[in-house]
């Protein structure tokens, strides 16, 4: 007789049973809760890191020293100077450390200046023509964020390159189509006076103490550079260009030092003291728009050029700072510039660059003087923000 197997199950095997069926679904919560905490944790720890990344300044580590660390550990080393110095834009919060300039009159401004800490610039707004005219200038103190608006007499249309001292301030009264006259506004008796007529162009006028300087086309392939007393009002020629690109580039004041390039091409400083002038020595094929301080002179060795380059001369070697940047603004211990919609400083004291525009703006330099750069926000296109910071504070 053929006997049935017969199986029956015992508990144990029961409770495997029921431990495979209720597997996936154990699975499924671990996976589940898993996945939470990942959530949790990018919500807690990262996030907060990236927002913070981007108001500080990125892309500006300090690069490590070039020689390497010695095999073996010495007990005793000698103090030695540190080349790359901590400097306060390493851990600056850049978001606190910008502060916007608000003028509600006027949506446009122009060729900033910065002198002793306070921002000038020419401001203004649209005219039926579609054109800007500039019938204002803004004077801003940055220390106690105060600021006026300065109505210089206009003949013409527009107010341009002011070049600003405690006594004076002279200025391109420009007429729509270029021309107009170089003006000299006096801060103490609030009088103005006409230096000289221009018919052509846009000369920006620089200033030394009572004078002023200035590169004017006066003929079809003729530049005269002017310097005019402002007390009075008489002119003279100082260099004449006869069909010479080196005209197009402006001059600069610094002390008692005219900075300009000669007609051959050579970087020439002009001491108004003595009259002497001398041809510095910077290793460049070509000069243009020179600016100098205490520490050197910086310029471009192009007309402002998008593959041109920023060059600094410290009075022993010229080094470059920047490629791909059409215009600068030197400052005290730096020279600011803007590249691809961001605005960078170099710190020619140690030769290291932060950027100083937050990873989800856009900005465009304006200027700089002393310790302020100073830019347009034009992240939004709708609205031109004007903003400023002071590299010197950590906050």
């Amino acid at each position: 007789m053929k006997h049935e197997k017969r199986y029956r199950s015992t508990g144990k095997i029961g409770k495997r049973l029921t431990r495979f069926r209720i597997m996936p679904w154990l699975e499924l919560l671990l996976a589940l809760g898993f996945v939470a905490a990942l959530g949790w944790a990018f919500w807690r720890f990262a996030i907060p890191f990236f927002e913070n990344l981007g108001n500080h300044a990125y892309s500006c580590q300090k690069e490590p020293p070039s020689t390497p660390a010695p095999a073996t550990p010495v007990p005793t080393p000698e103090p030695t100077h540190d080349p790359y110095p901590d400097h306060p834009l390493y851990s600056a919060d850049l978001k606190s450390m910008q502060t916007e300039i608000v003028v509600p009159e006027y949506q446009y401004a122009t060729d900033l200046t910065v002198v002793n800490g306070t921002v000038y610039a020419p401001v203004g707004n649209y005219t039926p023509d579609g054109t800007a005219a500039f019938v204002r200038l803004l004077q801003y103190d940055t220390k106690t964020k105060t600021q006026r608006l300065l109505p210089l007499p206009l003949n013409y249309k527009s107010i341009r390159f002011p070049a600003v001292s405690d006594k004076w301030i002279v200025y391109l009264d420009a007429a729509a189509n270029g021309g107009g006259r170089i003006a000299a506004y006096n801060r103490l008796t609030n009088q103005t006076k006409t230096l000289k007529t221009v018919y052509t162009g846009l000369p920006k006028p620089v200033l030394y103490e009572n004078t002023a300087f200035w590169i004017e086309r006066t003929g079809q392939n003729r530049d005269k550079l002017f310097a005019v007393d402002l007390n009075t009002g008489e002119g003279a020629t100082l260099v004449l260009f006869e069909s010479s690109p080196y005209a197009l580039s402006k001059p600069y004041a610094f002390g008692s030092t005219l900075l300009y390039v000669a007609p051959d091409g050579a970087l020439t400083a002009l001491d108004l003291e003595t009259g002497k002038s001398e041809t510095v020595p910077v290793d460049a094929n070509y000069v243009h728009d020179p600016q100098m301080n205490a520490d050197g002179v910086a310029f471009l060795d192009s007309d402002h050029a998008r593959d041109g380059h920023i060059l600094w001369y410290d009075g022993t070697k010229t080094v470059e700072v920047a490629t791909g940047a059409v215009d600068f603004a030197l400052g005290d211990g730096f020279i600011a510039y803007s590249r691809y919609e961001k605005n960078y400083v170099y710190f020619y004291g140690d030769g290291t660059t932060f950027c100083t525009t937050r990873s989800d703006e856009t900005a465009m330099l304006l200027g700089a003087g002393d310790d302020v750069i100073v830019w347009m926000d034009v992240t939004w296109r709708s609205k031109d923000i004007m903003e400023y910071m002071t590299l010197g504070e950590k906050q």
